[in-house]
């Protein structure tokens, strides 16, 4: 094939966008295309699912700082210049005569857009949420001007979910080089570490409701609401644990938080661990109680898992879960509660029922052979 790809992604941390690209990556690679990714900063926790045959480049900006010191600022200047240049110099050391870049993740759309301008290489950006953030910040506005500038210079924007689509087309007001494609299904992995799986299943042993989270530990994701609702829940003695696997910058915050309501008996956070999907099947009910989102890894591969999903109206939930009884009808720490008392008192056979209907929805919707299809039209 004449065509080389340059995929660039934040980190190779865990999340669902990373692991998106990866599959994204690896699949292009055995379609035949040269395929590069290049990595904006540490976190190596996905390395082991890249193909052999994929270059990788890391250029460790790290993050946007949130110093205030000049010196901070200058550094991550001064390294995410050097990043531009370094991906510029890769695509044009390219043989192939077909550039294409492809973006995950806001930092790298800059890097994406200063990287490829005026070149004849093709940019699209991959877009996984619902929105940049909410606004009244000076930061958000910021965010929202540079998303203006950088993709209307892009060759396309792709969306993982057709709300996050809309979201974007009336925040943005121009939708001309927006489209949508549906998400990689990811496998589920049996690759289960025997000593995580019994600290898990040691915890859990006895509860009669086993709960999982699988999700960053940030302010989007809503775990400060969530932990509220599970006080609620141990207040009125329901026998539950609860799992919390990922990490993020309000982690101590949330351990503190379980700290404060004695209710380290009842949850344990794990933190990121290799092949999280492989432990799905020990628990009962996924809780994703994000205040936005595109499309979720972790839903789809807990439905794969027979794992029922509790979640708000994100992304395109209302494809997937037809009956609405797991729906958050608000996100607050009482909307969670009851949807988790609902839970609760389901029978074991209308509980099999509803994940046996999300499970057909979600293989309706989601398809491997289509989304590459799509993937590589765009491309070429």
């Amino acid at each position: 094939m004449n065509t080389e790809i340059f995929i660039i992604v934040t980190s190779l941390f865990t999340g669902g966008a990373e692991r998106q690209a990866i599959w994204l990556a690896n699949t292009l690679s055995n379609t035949g295309y040269s395929v590069n990714l290049l990595i904006l900063k540490k976190g190596d926790e996905l390395t082991y699912l890249v193909d052999k045959k994929i270059k990788i480049y890391r250029f460790q900006i790290y993050s946007i700082e949130r110093s205030k010191k000049s010196f901070k600022n200058l550094r991550f200047i001064r390294l995410a210049v050097l990043s531009i240049l370094k991906t510029r110099k890769a695509i044009r050391n390219s043989k192939k005569n077909n550039k294409v870049v492809i973006s995950f993740l806001f930092h790298s759309y800059i890097i994406g857009y200063f990287a490829s301008i005026f070149s004849k290489t093709k940019l699209i950006y991959s877009v996984r949420s619902d929105r940049l953030g909410k606004r009244g910040s000076k930061k958000i506005y910021l965010r929202h001007l540079i998303f203006r500038l950088i993709t209307s210079k892009a060759d396309s924007i792709v969306f993982n979910s057709k709300h996050g689509l809309q979201k974007f087309k009336d925040d943005i007001r121009r939708s001309n080089n927006f489209l949508y494609i549906q998400n990689g299904l990811l496998p589920i992995k049996e690759d289960e570490d025997h000593e995580v799986e019994t600290k898990i299943s040691n915890f859990l042993k006895d509860a009669k409701y086993k709960y999982l989270v699988a999700a960053r530990v940030d302010p989007l994701n809503n775990f400060s609401n969530l932990i509220d609702s599970f006080a609620m829940l141990a207040d009125e003695n329901i026998d539950f644990k609860s799992i919390i696997f990922g990490r993020g910058e309000e982690a101590q915050l949330i351990e503190k938080k379980i700290r404060d309501f004695n209710l380290d008996s009842k949850i344990l956070m794990v933190g990121n661990i290799k092949n999280a999907s492989s432990y799905f099947h020990i628990f009962d009910l996924l809780i994703h109680p994000a205040f936005h989102a595109g499309f979720s890894n972790s839903i789809s591969e807990a439905i794969q898992s027979d794992l029922n999903v509790a979640v708000g109206e994100i992304g395109d939930s209302e494809e997937l879960f037809e009956n609405k009884s797991l729906i958050f009808k608000s996100l607050d720490s009482l909307g969670i509660y009851n949807v988790l008392t609902t839970f609760n008192k389901m029978s074991l056979e209308d509980k099999r029922l509803l994940v046996m209907n999300s499970k057909e929805n979600l293989y309706t919707l989601l398809d491997n052979k289509s989304t590459i299809k799509q993937w590589i039209d765009l491309i070429e």
